[in-house]
């Protein structure tokens, strides 16, 4: 709980208020105020639909948790909170969060409203923790700011290495235009120009377009033997539509980023336009997937995509650990023990549900949570560093499957 202005000047001067802090302790030793966690993801706009796993997921490791035995004997306290699709509204919905009391906030989906709004939220003493924010411009910017997403530079060195594998020599990239795109586009290029592959085309694109036949034309008047797009969904089906279904470009030739995998049904006029789409997302083993999403549709039938969806859940989970870890619902305090149980300075014991990991705390002892996605392992500067990448394929039915 957020302690209010002026209420730590009053703690001060009146010791006999021993829980009038934030940290305040029930005689036991254990915080005697429920964890509060607050979800600032996308409900509305552009992003919703790519967001509804995450916000399901979300959930998901809400109800766990609570069955678990919640975090210091109590439930959890749990705000969904919508960041709707603009930074600037995000920033309002952050406030609300905060001024609700939020200990741990779980978001934003973006890497352009995590730069956002992370400063408002963290400043307030909150611990923030995304499961998709995956732009190397966030690296160290808050001690108190974390994420169970790989960073781009990780994937462009992936996705280079796929094009190599594949036999391509010239590539033509469409970029998203904000800071999440650019910084993806620079480390992209950066491993293309390594592996000897030569930038036919570089095209980025402004958000707020709705015309994207420049770009298009301009790649495939570049006749790259690949195409790679670094772009959300809801901006590149049209593009899709235009290269593969107007101008005939291979789709088996097109790689997406990971936040490009998802579903396109109703942005393309013909799903066969995805057939051999390959894509790389950070997730969880086939089998565990599978179970894992199967839970994601009780709560939410009408979902068809789980990208970032179980790293996210990591996130949640691995953020309800650190307060347990940390004994405490400050975010400073629990920021210092997040690298500690992730497995990151090493010597813990490993555990996999917040169940077990939780009783192996109550015994005293340090543990190296391995969430869904395997192992997160956060380094010096709060960056998750254990990658489980999945290569998926799309088929002609426009559904992504694990590539065998």
């Amino acid at each position: 709980m957020k302690t209010l202005p002026g209420l730590t000047a009053l703690c001060a001067a009146t010791l006999l208020l021993a829980s009038c802090s934030s940290g305040g302790s029930n005689g036991s030793g254990t915080p005697d105020q429920a964890l509060k966690i607050g979800s600032l993801l996308a409900q509305t706009g552009s992003q919703a639909s790519a967001v509804e796993p995450l916000v399901a997921a979300t959930q998901l490791a809400i109800n766990d948790i609570n069955a678990a035995g919640g975090v210091f004997g109590k439930n959890v306290e749990y705000k969904q909170q919508d960041s709707t699709s603009d930074n600037d509204t995000a920033l309002s919905a952050a406030q609300s969060l905060i001024s609700w009391g939020a200990d741990e906030v779980i978001g934003t989906y973006g890497s352009g409203m995590a730069g956002a709004v992370v400063e408002p939220v963290t400043q307030a003493g909150a611990l923030m923790v995304s499961g998709s924010n995956t732009s190397s411009n966030l690296t160290g910017i808050s001690p108190l700011y974390f994420r169970t997403a790989p960073t781009d530079a990780l994937e462009a060195a992936s996705i280079a290495d796929l094009l190599v594998k594949d036999g391509r020599t010239s590539v033509g990239i469409v970029w998203q235009n904000d800071s999440w795109g650019e910084a993806f586009e620079k480390s992209l290029v950066d491993n293309l120009n390594t592996a000897g592959i030569k930038i036919a085309a570089n095209q980025p694109f402004n958000t707020d377009a709705t015309d994207f036949t420049s770009q298009v034309n301009a790649v495939v008047a570049a006749k790259p033997d690949a195409v790679v797009f670094l772009s959300y969904a809801t901006y590149t089906g049209a593009m899709l539509e235009q290269l593969v279904g107007t101008n005939h470009f291979p789709s088996k030739n097109v790689y997406f980023s990971s936040s490009t995998l998802g579903s396109y049904e109703g942005k393309l006029s013909n799903q066969a336009y995805l057939q051999g789409v390959q894509a790389f997302q950070p997730g969880a083993a086939q089998d565990t997937e599978t179970q894992f999403e199967a839970k994601l549709k009780q709560l939410n039938p009408k979902l068809s995509a789980f990208a970032y969806a179980a790293s996210t859940y990591d996130a949640t989970i691995i953020a309800a650990l650190g307060a347990i870890a940390a004994n405490s619902t400050d975010g400073a305090t629990i920021a210092k023990k997040m690298r500690e149980i992730s497995g990151g300075t090493g010597g813990g014991e490993k555990c996999t549900t917040f169940a077990d990991c939780r009783k192996l705390l109550a015994d005293g002892k340090t543990i190296d949570y391995d969430g869904l996605t395997g192992g997160i392992a956060f380094d010096e500067k709060n960056d998750e560093t254990e990658t489980n990448y999945i290569a998926y394929v799309y088929g002609a039915d426009g559904k992504y499957t694990v590539k065998q």
